[in-house]
């Protein structure tokens, strides 16, 4: 009888600790912090900035007249030639077309009076359809990044053209929006494309190429950290183990970010990291 008791006892024990065993083992696998992960890579990475702008006729002549109008032959739509006598007035005033163009607005009608002047509006315009550009006003950030000759691809309607960062103001203006006064620097893009398909006044897409690089080395920007000095740095996987590494930085887009120094390619980088992730901390990968 004392034999068998004291298998029972050694049974008895042998099962408290396995069960021991099993609760610190799975207190310990609840603890293992689990983490997704992306590779190094080298790709090819532009920075944009992205915007829209207005479309607009490169050339625009606004005839500001007075008067009773003697003689008036043309209508929205109708074409004009350099030099056309386009609106002429009773007291002998005649405009004629400084380019070639297209009439755009007809504010007046033959024999009677032009009172647009008290309005503030321009009695006939003519705008050069043939020649567009897009005017645009950037941000204070989106300014500090473009420059006059930076490459620009605008999208309208599914349809990529080409274009240039043709000219930037020299000072920024103040505009009323619904949250208040904003500054904003007025430039323009000049096509370098056809823009037959084109309609002035309507808004187009607009995204400046401020930089890029071939073959540069970029991870997702979703693996970016930074320590309490603002210093950028990342967790590299190795055999379940994660490695704190501090980087420097390049060329950022929305989704990548080129790594100019601390990474290989083929590297394995932690993917939005958690605040308990640290060095020579073993991890599970979930990929």
């Amino acid at each position: 009888m004392r034999g068998k008791k004291w298998i029972g006892s050694i049974l008895f024990l042998a099962f408290v600790g396995f069960v021991g065993y099993s609760i610190y083992s799975s207190q310990q696998e609840d603890d293992t912090i689990t983490v997704r992960t992306a590779e190094v890579v080298e790709a090819d990475i532009t920075e944009t900035v992205v915007t829209s702008g207005i479309i607009e006729p490169s050339e625009t002549q606004e005839i500001m007249g007075q008067g009773l109008v003697n003689e008036l032959t043309l209508a929205v739509g109708d074409t004009v030639k350099e030099g056309d006598t386009v609106l002429s007035y009773m007291d002998g005033t005649t405009f004629e077309a400084n380019f070639d163009g297209t009439v755009t607005q007809v504010n007046v009608s033959e024999d009677e009076a032009d009172t647009n002047a008290q309005q503030g509006r321009p009695s006939l315009v003519i705008s050069n359809l043939n020649d567009l550009h897009v005017a645009l006003q950037l941000s204070r950030s989106d300014a500090s990044e473009v420059d006059v000759n930076q490459p620009v691809i605008l999208t309208y309607n599914d349809t990529a053209y080409d274009g240039i960062v043709s000219e930037i103001d020299p000072v920024a203006t103040q505009q009323q929006t619904q949250t208040g006064l904003t500054s904003r620097l007025g430039a323009e893009v000049t096509f370098d494309t056809d823009t037959t398909d084109l309609i002035a006044g309507f808004e187009i897409d607009v995204d400046i190429i401020v930089d890029s690089k071939d073959n540069a080395l970029i991870i997702p920007v979703e693996a970016l950290s930074y320590d309490e000095n603002n210093e950028p740095f990342v967790f590299i996987i190795d055999d379940n183990v994660a490695e704190r590494v501090a980087i420097e930085t390049g060329i950022q887009t929305d989704a990548d970010i080129e790594i100019v120094s601390g990474l290989s390619a083929g590297s394995q980088v932690a993917l939005s990291p958690s605040a308990d992730l640290e060095d020579g901390l073993e991890v599970e990968l979930d990929n």
